[in-house]
């Protein structure tokens, strides 16, 4: 059986906790993120396309950085780009908007009882300025950033540790994505289900 009063509809009656990516999914944010990846490629020299930047949307910058650096042969501080690209992004952290079908599943599951926590590849500095800047930082439960896991996604630790902190099993846990190794990290964490939020009616583009 499935609930059929969420907002967002798919969601299954035994679930007992939702854990949500943040930046595409709770947060309007992708187009910030291109805007400072944008940037940060012009001035260190590589080439990013947003249907790139899309499919590696989940994992933390300094990886993605390292993953480009490599694909494309060349030599580049990662660190020194990612701290960078954060930067510009915190610039714009301030404009930031919510996604209000996500945010009023995440606020009527809190209201039914359910513990509901953030799992993002972002780092704890750029989530906590946006989610303040949208005024959604106290809504959750828990969050984990990029900052307290080893691994990024597509490996489950994320998600793993979300369930962990809010003590629900994954199998009880719902998860919500926009990026494709975000939604294939929640099935490798074995939760409940997933579900992909850019194929909700009126999902914002990037």
């Amino acid at each position: 059986m499935e609930s059929e009063d969420y907002p967002i509809p798919g969601i299954p009656d035994q679930v007992k906790a939702m854990v949500f990516d943040l930046d595409g999914t709770v947060l309007h944010t992708m187009h910030h993120h291109w805007q400072a990846w944008e940037q940060v490629s012009i001035e260190y020299n590589f080439e990013l396309t947003k249907e790139t930047l899309l499919s590696m949307a989940g994992t933390p910058s300094e990886h993605i950085m390292e993953q480009l650096a490599r694909e494309q042969k060349i030599t580049i501080d990662t660190k020194a780009a990612a701290l960078r690209k954060q930067k510009i992004y915190v610039s714009l952290a301030h404009e930031t908007e919510v996604i209000p079908m996500v945010v009023e599943t995440a606020r009527l599951a809190k209201k039914r009882g359910l513990p509901i926590a953030v799992a993002t590849g972002g780092t704890r500095l750029q989530v906590e300025k946006a989610m303040k800047a949208a005024m959604v930082d106290d809504l959750f439960d828990a969050i984990v950033t990029a900052d307290e896991v080893t691994h990024g996604k597509p490996h489950p630790e994320t998600f793993l540790k979300a369930a962990e902190l809010l003590g629900v099993p994954p199998q009880y846990c719902v998860g919500f994505e926009d990026a494709p190794r975000g939604l294939e990290a929640i099935q490798n964490a074995e939760f409940l289900k997933g579900i992909d939020v850019t194929k909700l009616p009126g999902y914002p583009s990037i």
